[in-house]
């Protein structure tokens, strides 16, 4: 049975990669992730791994991740294609929120088969410098 499961991902450290005078070509987004089971309500939490690009400027962004979900028994190994919509609220201040799908395998459990759902993304970056925000 196939488990629809939400991934929030609140992404602690952004480190641009690629150098440009007013954007951010390409993004490594390290930080949290938590999924919710809408089957049993069960929660679990681990960390979450990224990178992110500029697609159509001011218009949409896609994130390609993945995650390890530790604080589940079994433990979770899945990956997400994520497409976001960047609201702009300063140079340095942005917020990004999307959806996309999600696959991810059981590592630890008899039954380790694949499984799908929908991952959901919304994630707040400050820009502390030119290379580096939060």
């Amino acid at each position: 049975m196939f488990a629809l499961a939400f991934a929030l991902s609140s992404h602690s450290s952004a480190v641009r990669s690629e150098e440009s005078i007013d954007d951010h070509s390409l993004i490594l987004l390290v930080g949290t992730a938590m999924e919710k089971n809408t089957v049993d309500g069960s929660k679990a939490y681990g960390t979450s791994l990224a990178l992110e690009f500029t697609a159509i400027e001011h218009q949409l962004e896609i994130e390609i991740g993945g995650q390890y979900l530790s604080t589940s028994n079994p433990k979770e190994l899945g990956g997400q294609i994520i497409f976001k919509k960047p609201f702009e609220f300063a140079s340095d201040i942005e917020l990004g929120v999307g959806l996309g799908p999600a696959i991810w395998r059981k590592t630890s459990s008899p039954s380790s088969g694949l499984q799908s759902g929908v991952a959901f993304v919304a994630d707040f970056m400050f820009w502390t410098t030119k290379k580096v925000g939060w």
